[in-house]
């Protein structure tokens, strides 16, 4: 059945097929085209009728509604054929839009009511066309666009209707290319973008703020320089972040002071105590980003607080000279442009106070020359006439320190010394006030270093590091094995690669030190092999070398500390006193072994020492058995003195500064252990080996012998040695005259 449709002109559709299948027919509408529904044209027409010209636009945006819906519907059905969640997603979607589209439905029928009151109110087509424009891009350009019109319609009372906006608080001082307006977009950030563009048919919805200028930064320079406004809050933030267990929060706040010291040094001069308190923990920091931050933050403070660093300087001296002593080259660095630009900017004689407080009689050698370096370089811009103007802070100081400094172990500590005295020896002030400031002993032995430096006219260059390490003595000529092969002991010795030495001592090394103590035996071997083969080599590479021999001398396996002890005393009589520079740490522990139960180590330890008096030169042994006679445990000690009391002879002879420096205060404090016992009582234990009082009796024996009367005298003027112990020294030397 067909029913025909006559049009105007004269043409006739069909608005049913019929299509013939098997079974039955199906009854399929045709697609109409809209220009000729003549329902859609009675509608459009009324709708023109009504609102005239000006409704082109709004039948377009009823248009993109209806595509809207249509999309919606679409995503209705696909949400139908997937799994319950994905689905419940999909309608959650789904609803979200629907509800945006009704709010802007809502919204152009507001906007349709208002053109309608303008264009009967205004007839000028032009402002008519101008609003409709406004109206149709949404969001206007800019605030002044719309102020002209008394009827702009009131936009915040829909605002309500949307969830808030979050806003970023913009200075007024940035040029912003944002629009000034409210903005009528929600941020939309998603936790994982990536997984939502799967989900999605790939479709990623950027954030609206991956757009946006960043104007929070934390640690960015606006915010720094907004901070450093107030100076009083950025002095607390500071101290916050530092004191915080994060280190990278305490390079920020050291960060923030550094700017407050530089732009507000009042700040900082009211809480000055507290500053420096904080400073001297972080210098001690185990992170050295953190450490090298604070000694950083305390050259700021001495170039720009000067003068006001003077009553600080003890406590800021000694943390800032703790860190010299680090083995890493760059805090050595860092510490001495600290200490230059204290020393140009505070009160010198402030400054020479602490740095002979902080540093002068520290233990650890590189202090001390660090020390001795920025006294020598104050008492250079203090000048002479200043230094020997008697006053007691200054003259004092300087003149007991420098002796101590020309006096010391290492060479470069000797030469700052010297060359404060050199400065001085020109003036005629300088030998009366060495007379009232310094001890006799001292005395003495700095007149002494006066004449040698008037000799050699001047204190010569500054001993450098290769010079301390590749200077070596000559072996003497008696000492020299009859088959010439130290002939040409240093140089002319077989020069090798320095990588090929450098890694067959690092090789060395990891055998000494392996746990498998066969392992140990054969680098101990090796060693051996190379100072016979390779001696120059070997003298080179002696301070690395023995960092691991010195474990296998120590060893708790005996076959490895025999085995040791063994290769050490045969290597004496070949490096002999090149072995200077590795002695000092190794004779403690072969002292150590002397004590030991096995026989054979026990003698062996002993003959070690013996051999080292022979071959080795007597004042560089001397100090440290010195200091092994005062410190070893009873086992060891009287060993160690009778080994002393065989090197009197030969430092007597050769050493007579070291036997007053070194010598005597040690046979002083030896001395000492005899109160209470008679002499009597001394004299009968003197045939006992192992006895204490019989090695003091035997060192007071070789003592007087080379010395005479002058050992009673420098007991008797020496404020170490009580009235009771000289007059049982005194009995003594009595008694040794007698035999």
């Amino acid at each position: 059945m067909h029913t025909n449709v006559n049009l105007d002109n004269g043409s006739h559709h069909d608005d049913e097929q019929d299509i013939g299948v098997i079974g039955k027919a199906v009854n399929i509408p045709l697609r109409i085209r809209p220009e000729i529904d003549l329902t859609k044209i009675q509608n459009t027409n009324t709708i023109h009728n009504n609102l005239n010209k000006p409704n082109d636009n709004v039948d377009m945006i009823s248009d993109e509604y209806d595509s809207d819906s249509k999309e919606n519907e679409h995503f209705v059905d696909m949400g139908q054929s997937l799994s319950a969640s994905f689905r419940l997603r999909v309608q959650q979607k789904t609803q979200e839009k629907m509800e945006q589209k009704e709010r802007r439905r809502q919204d152009r029928e507001f906007r349709r009511h208002q053109l309608q009151l303008q264009q009967q109110n205004n007839n000028n087509n032009n402002n008519i066309n101008h609003i409709d424009n406004i109206y149709d891009n949404d969001l206007p350009t800019s605030s002044t666009s719309t102020s002209r019109y008394s009827s702009q319609p009131d936009l915040s009372s829909n605002g309500n209707d949307l969830p808030p906006t979050p806003r970023r608080q913009i200075d007024s001082n940035i040029s912003s290319i944002l629009p000034n307006v409210l903005s009528q977009q929600r941020f939309r950030v998603y936790k994982n973008s990536m997984a939502r563009s799967q989900t999605f048919n790939n479709r990623r919805d950027l954030s609206v703020t991956d757009q946006r200028i960043p104007f929070n930064r934390p640690l960015s320079e606006d915010r720094i320089t907004d901070q450093l406004r107030n100076p009083d809050a950025v002095y607390r933030e500071a101290m916050e972040s530092v004191s915080s267990d994060d280190w990278e929060r305490k390079c920020s706040g050291l960060s923030l002071l550094q700017r407050l010291i530089a732009q507000y040094p009042d700040i900082i001069t009211q809480n000055l105590h507290q500053v420096v308190l904080v400073l001297n923990q972080e210098v001690k920091n185990l992170r050295s980003q953190v450490a090298r931050f604070a000694l950083s933050t305390f050259s700021d403070m001495f170039k720009h607080l000067k003068r006001y660093m003077d009553i600080e300087l003890d406590l800021t001296i000694k943390a800032i000279m703790q860190k010299s002593a680090e083995s890493n080259e760059f805090f050595r660095t860092d510490v001495e442009k600290c200490l230059q630009i204290m020393v140009e900017n505070v009160t010198l004689q402030k400054a020479l106070q602490a740095l002979i407080a902080g540093g002068a009689s520290h233990r650890n050698p590189a202090v001390r020359k660090t020390s001795a370096k920025y006294i020598y370089i104050v008492c250079e811009k203090l000048g002479p006439n200043k230094i020997l103007s008697g006053a007691r802070d200054i003259t004092e100081r300087v003149l007991q320190v420098a002796a101590t400094f020309a006096s010391d172990g290492p060479p470069e500590i000797r030469w700052y010394g010297k060359k404060i005295y050199h400065m001085l020896m020109s003036f005629d002030e300088l030998d009366p006030l060495m007379k009232h400031y310094l001890n006799p002993t001292v005395y003495s032995n700095m007149c002494e270093i006066l004449d040698n430096i008037r000799a050699k006219d001047g204190v010569g260059e500054t001993p450098s590091e290769s010079a301390t390490k590749n200077g070596r003595r000559a072996l003497p000529t008696d000492k020299m094995p009859s088959n010439g092969t130290l002939t040409n002991h240093f140089s002319s010795t077989r020069k090798i690669n320095s990588a090929d030495q450098t890694e067959q001592v690092r090789n060395l090394t990891k055998q000494m030190r392996s746990s498998d103590f066969r392992e140990r035996l054969n680098g101990i071997e090796e060693f051996q092999k190379l100072c016979e083969l390779e001696t120059g080599a070997a003298i080179q590479s002696l301070v690395q070398i023995f960092d691991g021999f010195n474990e296998c001398l120590a060893d708790m396996n005996s076959k490895v500390v025999f085995k040791a002890l063994n290769t050490m005393h045969q290597l004496i009589p070949i490096l002999g006193d090149a072995l200077a520079s590795v002695f000092n740490s190794a004779l403690p522990i072969i002292a150590q072994n002397i004590a030991s139960k096995n026989r054979d180590i026990s003698q062996l330890a002993s003959d070690i020492i013996d051999t080292a008096i022979e071959y080795i030169d007597s004042g560089c042994l001397l100090q440290p058995l010195c200091t092994l006679s005062q410190n070893s445990n009873l086992r060891v000690r009287p060993e160690i003195v009778l080994k002393l009391a065989t090197l009197v002879p030969r430092v007597c002879q050769r050493k007579p500064k070291q036997v007053e420096i070194h010598l005597l205060p040690t046979y002083w404090k030896l001395l000492a252990l005899l109160r209470g016992q008679n002499t009597t009582a001394i004299i009968s234990s003197g045939g006992g080996s192992n006895s204490l009082n019989s090695s003091i009796h035997v060192l007071t024996t070789a003592l007087y012998t080379e010395l005479g009367s002058v050992l009673l005298d420098k007991a008797s003027s020496s404020s170490m040695v009580t009235p009771k112990n000289l007059q049982v020294l005194r009995e003594l030397c009595t008694n040794i005259d007698a035999v």
